[in-house]
């Protein structure tokens, strides 16, 4: 089964998440270096500051909006959600691009790679999910 965030994002692929669920501080090492080089973090904090055990443990996230947003609806996400697609979510995807921008600046190709699979698809993944429920 795949996980999907509240916005998106395909956890089940993310090295942030697999890191910090298998426990391994080497990974999550790695994945704060990628963060911070991509600019999501800053050099100041901790690679314990990025480990992620997925939306529904987070006490914040960067689209905290569309996260309690769901929460309150009692979706697992937003293609859930009948008002889909939202001004909230499509803020989301728009800040969305601009990281990928940035991430082809600074990735190595396979990085990119991954990346573009757990945070660039997720208005695909989204408009899925909500199709499938339309019918």
């Amino acid at each position: 089964m795949t996980l999907i965030g509240f916005c998106g994002d395909n956890c089940g692929l993310c090295p942030r998440y697999i890191a910090t669920k298998s426990g391994d501080i080497h990974n999550l090492e790695k994945v704060w270096d990628l963060w911070v080089r991509v600019g999501w973090r800053d050099k100041d904090t901790s690679p314990e500051e990025v480990a992620c055990s997925g939306c529904t443990s987070v006490i914040s996230c960067r689209y905290d909006n569309v996260r309690i947003c769901a929460k309150n609806k009692g979706i697992t996400n937003c293609g859930e959600c009948i008002d889909y697609p939202c001004q909230e979510i499509i803020k989301v995807f728009e800040k969305t691009e601009s990281y990928e921008r940035k991430c082809k600046e600074v990735c190595s190709p396979s990085e990119y790679e991954r990346l573009y699979k757990v945070f660039f698809l997720k208005k695909q993944t989204l408009d899925a999910i909500h199709h499938r429920r339309k019918q």
